[in-house]
């Protein structure tokens, strides 16, 4: 499995002119793509909740864009671009590249129906620069502006992520006005072949382990500092008629302070999750955050509007393999009987005389999922080979861990 990092390293340059025909060459490419764009008419079924908890259904047509992916178009693109162009060839690769990339994530939203059918415009300044512009010599980096004329150097080895990366492969770099971002790559082999479910909640992530059991890591402290930073942003915003300019730079440094800290919470958990299960599967939900929103209330969604769990799956990501599985039901099965059940007071209660907590079934049910098994029932002794019991047992979480700001690893609280 390949790993990738991304740093920020400062810079001296004058690059404002590199910077300003690469955003008029990106936005160039996306006008051109955008105009050959095939637009087809499509069928699309929309539901919408009446009374009972009942869906009514009805049908609309939607014009899908495709792009023009073929060699040919991609060619002319190329020579198009070219023309005039005061620099290197191969950073009209990398716009063409950018470009595609930028519309496929612009044609994902608009099929869920979070953008109109308007061309996406580029309004930040970078330029990426990919593997043939750069000539990389230990820590040094050579980056080609203008072939055999001008060139950046940059060397990374006083930095202080050098250690952690120095033995890594350097690949595509951006850079910005005052500052680069380098992408460090690695091939990492995991041993290990243990899957864990994790159930993502608003106060806490439940995690499954088939041999420790339920693990609870708490998160109300990641809710207390947004919560705690939100009431005084809202306070200043009562207020901000009043003297908007100084409102407004408080307003700015609350905005910063929350948003570092919640990194920094969210940098540690990711690294002492990866400690604390380091030759794991970690198995997570496909979750849609938008459709939870929908049912809610007007505080439960702002508490919800809290949750990183987008965040927290891809900082695991560099540093442990994860995978995803279907959501459904997995909070509402019987991991016994397979019957559909319904939560009440945080409990599951089962015909079957199964009883549980409901984020223990939503963790363990993520577990089984990931190992292939449909959520379907069965007896208790051939659902789970690998439970030291044989039976599901669990009530209560073996142990709650804390996400320890001061360490490296779990604070750990046994029942």
């Amino acid at each position: 499995m390949k790993i990738a990092l991304t740093y920020r390293m400062n810079h001296n340059w004058d690059v404002r002119e590199l910077l300003v025909e690469y955003q008029k060459l990106l936005q160039q490419a996306i006008d051109e793509i955008w105009e050959n764009t095939e637009w087809k008419e499509k069928l699309v079924k929309h539901r919408y909740r009446i009374e009972g908890g009942k869906y009514k259904y009805y049908t609309t047509t939607r014009l899908i864009p495709h792009f023009p992916k073929t060699n040919e178009f991609k060619r002319r693109l190329r020579n198009k671009l070219l023309q005039n162009w005061p620099f290197a060839k191969h950073y009209v690769d990398s716009a063409i590249k950018t470009a595609y990339s930028i519309l496929e994530s612009w044609r994902k939203s608009y099929l869920k129906g979070r953008r109109r059918r308007k061309k996406p415009v580029v309004k930040r300044s970078f330029v990426r620069v990919k593997t043939s512009l750069m000539k990389v010599e230990g820590s040094k980096i050579r980056i080609t502006v203008e072939p055999r004329e001008k060139y950046l150097e940059l060397d990374y080895s006083n930095e202080w992520f050098y250690e952690r990366v120095k033995d890594w492969k350097v690949g595509e770099l951006i850079i910005r006005e005052h500052d680069v971002l380098l992408t460090f790559s690695k091939d990492i082999e995991f041993t290990g072949r243990i899957k864990i479910g994790i159930d993502c909640n608003l106060m806490s992530l439940d995690v499954y382990h088939p041999e420790r059991g339920w693990l609870k890591v708490d998160l109300s402290e990641l809710h207390r500092i947004a919560e705690t930073y939100d009431r005084i942003i809202d306070g200043l915003k009562s207020i901000q008629r009043k003297a908007p300019k100084r409102i407004s730079r408080l307003l700015e440094k609350y905005y910063s302070r929350r948003r570092n800290r919640i990194k920094d919470f969210l940098n540690k958990l990711a690294v002492q999750l990866s400690r604390e299960f380091p030759d794991a599967v970690f198995i997570f939900e496909d979750l849609n955050k938008l459709k939870i929103f929908e049912n809610g209330s007007r505080k439960f969604n702002r508490k919800l509007s809290h949750s990183t769990w987008s965040r927290i799956m891809q900082k695991l990501s560099y540093r442990v393999p994860i995978e995803f599985v279907n959501p459904a039901g997995t909070s509402s099965t019987c991991p016994k009987c397979g019957r559909k059940i319904k939560p009440r007071n945080g409990l599951v209660v089962c015909e079957c005389g199964f009883v549980a907590d409901r984020q223990f079934v939503g963790a363990f049910n993520i577990f089984v999922r990931g190992l292939g098994v449909a959520l379907s029932g069965g007896k208790a002794d051939d659902l789970l080979p690998d439970e030291p019991r044989g039976e599901l047992r669990l009530v209560s979480p073996k142990s709650v861990v804390r996400v320890d700001l001061n360490g490296r690893a779990f604070a750990h609280i046994l029942f």
